[in-house]
């Protein structure tokens, strides 16, 4: 009787056993886990690059930003970028999601924005202020070039124009709707 109680003893540990290896095995590996948690992270994010002549090039912003080795970039929650321009004109890019791609830390080699992208240009004594919205977004801080090739609404005083596809020469001043451009004149009160 002995004998049988540790034989079912061990029967039982053994099938106990056995369905704990099997359920173990079986559980799917989360390896993307590793990737969602990012290496370093801030709130309340900002940088500012400078020229070489010591002045305010551009100023980077955003409520959460978490650097990822693994993709050699930055995720950003809320971005906001102002570009600082040495005749006294400023661009600002806001967007609800960003990625900066960037392979080593703390350098900027492209902004990509996602999500309610509103690019502005306030009113200056020689320029008329201009708003620029879409969906996508990829900035190259370098180049001060930006484009898009999805759809785009620019409004400026008593004017709307839309387009699919876009490129910003912001060291220019200068914006190209690519296809599909339909302008219509707005009332300016």
């Amino acid at each position: 009787m002995k004998n049988n109680f540790i034989l079912i003893t061990l029967a039982l540990f053994s099938i106990g056993l056995l369905f704990f290896v099997k359920s173990y095995e079986h559980k799917p590996q989360n390896h993307t886990q590793a990737k969602k948690n990012p290496q370093e992270y801030m709130t309340q994010f900002f940088v500012t690059v400078f020229t070489t002549e010591g002045g305010v090039k551009n100023r980077l912003s955003a409520n959460y930003w978490a650097y990822q080795p693994e993709t050699e970039g930055s995720t950003l929650t809320t971005p906001h970028l102002v570009i600082y321009k040495p005749n006294g004109t400023l661009w600002t890019i806001d967007a609800d999601r960003g990625f900066i791609k960037q392979a080593h830390i703390g350098t900027l080699d492209q902004i990509d924005l996602h999500n309610n992208v509103v690019i502005n240009r306030p009113a200056t004594g020689t320029f008329v202020p201009m708003t620029l919205e879409t969906n996508e977004l990829y900035y190259q801080p370098s180049k001060e070039y930006a484009e898009t090739d999805q759809l785009v609404v620019m409004r400026k005083p008593g004017l709307k124009i839309s387009g699919i596809g876009m490129r910003a020469f912001l060291d220019k001043g200068s914006v190209e709707l690519l296809r599909d451009v339909k302008t219509y004149y707005t009332s300016t009160h």
